[in-house]
């Protein structure tokens, strides 16, 4: 088979040559092989997952496998997990999941990758996009996983407290069923949270590719629709281009909004109510313990959310738009500048 994988081989945490130090509790385990597959390399979670089994003395063998945001991968990388037989699998994002575990309409009950355990993150709505059937029954025996993202009625409703745009809008690239998930969201928020969704897609290209040109026209257009603010709250396309997306918001006076912390703080947006993707890939890494070490089967363990979530504010970019957040979000926000 053609040599496809990017490996990261991170062999650690075992008890032979340690350190005087307490006992770890998986000192009579046999190293476990962990088989991570990534959409756009081993970034937050992904780190943040490898660490807690460095921190715990964990005997585990994680390889990563990074698809480069090429989906049309993930048929060979399946074959191959299928062919290895890893201990346990895990995902990272929806198409990812998708591509590798498969969907209940493609395996019912079943796992594209037979028995071998899978946990899934950073994937905002696993339910919605069919890799689930819900929080409360999975029903699906060898598949169990955590959920990113704080719910859209809440980012809307603590957007809402610090402005209220009239006209909301969307811009997404029509590839990510993320982004078509979390926009049918905002679709039904509409209504009762009294705003008009202004949405917009790019154009994929010949290579199935979005110049990151678009996002200007699509912005200008935007603004043009009668737009008083945009929204990203599920786009790893306008992720990666925050600096651009961000950028060409302001340049027609546009707050972004948004459920990514980068977009805020390193971009220039002006709020976000996010989870810390490094807290997320910490909460799979529990997951993942519970089916190697402790004997559950992932099919009987909850979708796991993080509990809480962080409110992030620019305040340079407050200034510039003169837009001014309330007190009672400052006394609880992260800022900043």
């Amino acid at each position: 088979m053609r040599k496809i994988l990017l490996n990261i081989m991170l062999a650690f945490a075992t008890a032979a040559g340690a350190q005087e130090q307490a006992p770890s509790p998986y000192v009579e385990a046999s190293p476990a092989h962990i088989h991570m597959v990534v959409w756009r390399g081993c970034e937050e979670a992904c780190r943040g997952f490898i660490r807690d089994f460095e921190e715990r003395d964990a005997p585990v063998l994680i390889e990563v496998t990074d698809v480069a945001r090429d989906s049309s991968r993930l048929p060979d990388v399946r074959a191959a997990l299928l062919s290895q037989r890893p201990d346990l699998v895990v995902t990272w994002g929806t198409s990812v999941s998708r591509g590798i575990l498969g969907t209940q309409e493609e395996f019912g009950a079943a796992s594209a990758l037979g028995d071998i355990p899978a946990v899934f993150m950073i994937v905002a709505d696993p339910v919605g996009s069919d890799i689930i059937n819900s929080y409360d029954n999975i029903g699906r025996p060898m598949i169990t996983g955590v959920r990113n993202r704080v719910p859209e009625h809440v980012q809307l409703n603590l957007i809402f407290e610090y402005f209220r745009p009239k006209r909301l809008g969307v811009i997404n690239d029509p590839g990510e069923i993320n982004s078509t998930l979390n926009t049918q969201k905002l679709r039904d928020l509409a209504q009762e949270l009294s705003f008009e969704l202004l949405e917009l897609e790019y154009d994929v290209d010949a290579k199935e590719e979005i110049p990151s040109e678009q996002i200007h026209v699509a912005m200008a257009e935007m603004k043009k629709m009668g737009a008083e603010a945009v929204y990203v709250g599920s786009s790893s396309y306008n992720l990666e281009h925050r600096d651009v997306f961000v950028q060409a918001a302001l340049d027609h006076g546009l707050p972004v909004f948004s459920g990514y912390e980068k977009m805020v703080s390193e971009a220039g947006g002006l709020m976000a109510i996010a989870n810390s993707y490094g807290n997320v890939g910490k909460l799979a890494a529990g997951q993942v313990r519970e089916v190697l070490f402790e004997g559950n089967a992932p099919g009987d363990l909850p979708v796991r959310s993080l509990e809480h979530f962080s409110i992030f504010i620019n305040l340079n970019t407050a200034k510039k738009l003169d837009i001014y957040p309330p007190f009672k979000l400052l006394n609880v926000a992260q800022i900043t500048r």
